[in-house]
């Protein structure tokens, strides 16, 4: 389409609701939140002319029909993953389109590009769990050597990660087993180093805790979005109560070998 038509034909309508379609599964999969998804959405829609747009969003599908429901589209959005320069990249996408700059097949262009950013590199991933365990340690009130051993357990459990991402191995089971690995690394190396593993091990599994879905969860009761509050909180609590059997088995293992209560 080399210019925007105001009444665009069913062929043009139908690419038009795929590529929305496209786009709102793009910021919903990477992040983005409910409302600013269904936002997006139907200012592409006005931005390219189709007529009676209507969307509605969960954590986990869309929704969305043109045209008095001649078109409608349903998407299954099963994986949930968090890599917001892909969600800024498609709303500078739904800005440009809204000022008028953009031809469908240019938008095309740049979704695709949009999609196709990379995540951040193992070595980046790596060196922000050390970090990110290690500070989250002293500033639970761990001391140095707590810091030290949950930085080494922060590497192990974001390499395990990676490993269980190109094994698609199941969200419960990465969080129950990465919990229990943390647990793991920690009790032998506070040991070793003479200080208390409890700082290490809260420090360090933190960088599981689901924060983000519990924000955005919180976020869409205060949009009145219930429903899709209610999904991400069930999610934020599933994803606690896998870190606490990992940790919590171990730690009870650990108990009946060793006599030693770490509570």
């Amino acid at each position: 389409m080399s210019e925007r038509v105001l009444y665009p034909d069913e062929e043009q309508r139908r690419r038009i609701m795929d590529f929305i379609m496209a786009a709102g599964q793009t910021l919903l999969e990477n992040g983005a939140e409910v409302f600013r998804v269904e936002q997006t959405m139907e200012i592409m829609a006005r931005s390219f002319h189709l007529r009676e747009f209507h969307v509605y969003i969960l954590t986990n599908g869309i929704f969305a029909s043109a045209g008095t429901a001649e078109i409608s589209e349903v998407r299954n959005v099963p994986v949930r993953t968090t890599h917001l320069g892909r969600v800024a990249a498609v709303n500078e996408l739904s800005r440009q389109i809204a000022a008028g700059g953009l031809t469908l097949d240019e938008a095309e262009a740049q979704l695709a590009r949009a999609q196709r950013i990379p995540f951040p590199n193992d070595w980046v991933q790596l060196a922000a769990g050390l970090s990110g365990a290690f500070c989250f340690a002293m500033i639970f009130g761990g001391t140095l050597r707590a810091g030290l051993a949950a930085a080494v357990a922060g590497l192990a459990a974001n390499g395990y990660l990676l490993l269980c991402e190109r094994l698609h191995l199941p969200g419960g089971f990465r969080k129950i087993t990465t919990a229990s690995l943390i647990t793991l690394v920690c009790l032998p190396l506070c040991h070793l180093l003479g200080t208390e593993a409890s700082h290490a091990i809260i420090g360090t599994l933190m960088i599981l805790t689901p924060g983000i879905a519990f924000t955005m969860g919180i976020r869409d009761f205060v949009q009145g979005d219930y429903l899709s509050g209610t999904i991400r909180m069930i999610d934020a609590l599933l994803v606690a109560a896998c870190i606490a059997i990992g940790t919590g088995f171990v730690l009870w293992c650990y108990s009946l070998l060793t006599g030693v209560n770490i509570a």
